[in-house]
């Protein structure tokens, strides 16, 4: 049972514990401390005197390991871990979001057990549940089939290239979404006709649903033959590089890869690799690359 209240534990900046789910019985908490680069120099103990938690006690647990959900992702091989940690993830990052009512500007306390949070305000009361973002994200094909656009941000390892995406806006569908975020992004063109979903993700960095398509670009301008690559403009506002890569230099070089950000490549790797196994843009890439 969720207690109505969070009442379980200090309801701080620095603390806060969120049911997230139960399996096998068993149920599972997300416990928000303070961030590491606020503990204190003298005694490396967080500010926060009622978590009492000092770095002596992780060297009780030396399997323990410290770290962004994204930095990890990749090393998770069951889905149902994957799944708790990535619902966890995704609650703390809508209670660390939502510290302040957006009606009236009184602050907010969990509830529910962190399911939602509601406003302090004596004359509002208002309650904010997490909201999901949603994002198309698509591999796109020449229309041979045997090219995928993919691109990069700069801000990304060494070499990682990854399908295109981006957050559906008001009043246009997915689908609509794939082929404006396409144009936008690349200066592609997509037959509208031939974009088809695939699959979908929580990707809760901080709160996205990605939902991944498959779509065909138009073939070059004034060219009837459908070998001919359709030429490429890139927004240097959204990506570093976009190019069209030949399925056989993909299926190649589909080992290895990460998701995380912080990601060292080796030295084949700088050169080239994909998203780790915990994206859709994996699947996407390597559904198309494996083709035959």
């Amino acid at each position: 049972t969720v207690p109505e209240e969070n009442s379980i534990g200090p309801n701080n900046d620095n603390f806060e514990l969120v049911y997230v789910a139960q399996r096998n019985d068993l149920n599972f908490w997300a416990l928000n401390l303070i961030d590491q680069n606020k503990r204190d120099n003298k005694n490396d103990v967080l500010h926060d005197e009622n978590v009492g938690i000092t770095s002596s006690l992780l060297e009780q647990y030396p399997l323990a390991e410290l770290g962004a959900l994204r930095s990890f992702g990749d090393r998770l091989t069951n889905a149902t871990d994957a799944a708790i940690l990535a619902t966890a993830n995704g609650l703390l990052e809508f209670h660390r979001a939502h510290k302040f009512c957006s009606k009236c500007g009184s602050t907010t306390s969990s509830l529910k057990g962190g399911a939602c949070r509601q406003c302090t305000g004596s004359d509002c009361g208002s309650r904010v549940y997490p909201r999901i973002d949603s994002a198309a994200i698509m591999l796109v094909t020449s229309p041979c089939e045997e090219y995928a656009l993919l691109g990069r941000k700069k801000s990304w390892p060494q070499g990682r290239y990854s399908t295109l995406a981006g957050f559906a806006e008001v009043g246009e569908t997915l689908e609509q979404c794939c082929v404006r975020e396409v144009f936008e992004e690349s200066g592609v063109r997509l037959d509208s006709n031939s974009v088809q979903f695939i699959a979908s993700q929580p990707w809760p960095f901080p709160r996205s649903l990605m939902v991944g398509f498959r779509a065909k670009a138009f073939s070059a301008d004034k060219s009837d033959d459908i070998t001919d690559l359709p030429a490429i403009i890139i927004d240097k506002n959204e990506l570093d590089d976009v190019r069209w890569f030949h399925r056989n230099f993909v299926s190649e070089r589909l080992e290895g890869g990460s998701t995380s950000l912080t990601f060292i490549p080796n030295e084949i790797e700088s050169e080239f690799h994909v998203p780790g196994i915990a994206s859709l843009a994996r699947l996407l890439i390597t559904q198309w690359a494996t083709e035959r």
